[in-house]
């Protein structure tokens, strides 16, 4: 048989997390994340809006159904 050096069928794992890096690294860099656009929790306001047109659904239902 050859010495001859075989090439994998498959890339390593190393080779596939490199290129993976450097994807990911071109990506942020044409993507960047805005300083001050973090995700925050809901308002207190947004909540009780919610909430009360919640209740306002409940309330017509039983009113059309009673």
């Amino acid at each position: 048989m050859a010495k001859d050096p075989v090439t994998p069928f498959r890339a390593p794992h190393k080779t596939k997390e490199a290129r993976l890096a450097r994807v990911r690294e071109r990506f942020e860099q044409a993507h960047p994340l805005p300083a001050g656009n973090r995700r925050h929790p809901a308002s207190g306001k947004a909540v009780i809006v919610a909430v009360a047109i919640g209740v306002l659904m409940i309330w017509l239902v039983t009113t059309l159904l009673g």
